[in-house]
């Protein structure tokens, strides 16, 4: 089906899980907890992004979304928790 990118959270492997069982085939992880994160890139083939707004800063949302405009890749901003990932898919 299509990859997605998930932004924030340390440990998100019963998310991956989830994800993988909704048929996405790779989950890339961003964990925003270095400097470097900041200027993260979007995989070319990533078809959702995720973001976990309690685990990012402001500039590497913004980053993230100007990047997901440009490419005209949809984002879902959440909290990190299986709940609001289902309910925000």
């Amino acid at each position: 089906m299509a990859n997605v990118l998930v932004v924030g959270g340390d440990r998100v492997a019963e998310i991956e899980s989830m994800l993988y069982d909704k048929g996405f085939e790779q989950v890339y992880h961003v964990s925003g907890r270095k400097k470097s994160d900041v200027k993260a890139n979007i995989p070319a083939d990533t078809a959702l992004i995720i973001v976990f707004i309690n685990f990012v800063n402001h500039n590497l949302s913004r980053n993230i979304k100007k990047l997901a405009k440009q490419r005209q890749v949809p984002i879902v901003f959440c909290r990190r928790s299986c709940e609001s990932l289902a309910l925000a898919l």
